[in-house]
């Protein structure tokens, strides 16, 4: 049965839910505007709403009353699903889900993103992952379980000190544009976990000196191969990557 009221006030946001786009508002607000609603948002009985909160908000703007479906509640999947029919969730959108319910993994992950970007506002939710992880790996031969940021099975498995340590090397190359890249960031952490011997400050050092030769690559392998070009430029007795 769809219900339809212009009190506002009944409604409120689920916390497991996604953070508003304005963008979207925006843009539903103007097809609102010319077509009405044509999808009811979704309600618990309490009035909280499950799916639909950018069409509540637009309705809103609009001063139009708002229909909606009551239904029992959700579990995180069921929202998710019915939300990606709309517009699909973003990685930071159900990172920020699973810290709401209460994910320890994902809650210390918030944590150091907000440290991240305080060294770079541009720093996304996934890089700051691959540091507190200590590498991109998707999976765990150990638990033998994938690790997935959007699924929530990730893991903060290193000490947070440890991943401020990372996060203080990598931000060193802060005056190279595509250090942010993922494939550098991947390409990055894997020369401080797998290979002997390297120092980061010594690559810092020669891509100083040599800014023509440290350049963005296509990949994680091409930016492998970019730092041993570097990280050996006109030295004796090189160190090999590969």
């Amino acid at each position: 049965m769809i219900h339809e009221t212009s009190d506002y006030s009944q409604f409120d946001f689920n916390e497991l839910n996604r953070g508003v786009d304005d963008t979207h508002v925006r843009r539903l607000t103007k097809n609102i505007k010319e077509h009405g609603l044509i999808q009811p948002i979704i309600v618990t009985a309490d009035g909280n709403i499950i799916d639909g909160q950018h069409r509540f908000h637009a309705c809103r703007e609009l001063g139009l009353p708002v229909q909606y479906i009551i239904r029992d509640e959700m579990n995180m999947s069921e929202v998710v699903q019915l939300n990606n029919m709309s517009k699909p969730w973003s990685i930071m959108d159900k990172v920020n889900s699973y810290a709401a319910q209460g994910n320890e993994n994902y809650i210390k992950l918030l944590e150091f993103h907000a440290e991240c970007q305080e060294v770079d506002p541009k720093f996304s939710i996934r890089a700051a992952s691959h540091l507190a992880q200590g590498s991109s790996a998707q999976s765990s031969s150990k638990q033998g379980k994938g690790l997935s940021l959007g699924g929530g099975t990730w893991e903060f498995k290193s000490s947070k000190e440890d991943a401020l340590k990372r996060l203080f090397a990598l931000s060193q190359f802060k005056r190279f544009p595509f250090y942010l890249n993922n494939n550098f960031v991947t390409a990055f952490l894997r020369c401080m976990r797998t290979v002997k011997g390297f120092e980061w400050q010594e690559l810092l050092k020669k891509a100083e000196m040599n800014p023509h030769l440290f350049m963005h690559a296509g990949n994680t392998q091409e930016y492998m191969r970019m730092f041993e070009r570097v990280y050996n430029h006109k030295k004796r007795g090189t160190t090999r990557f590969f």
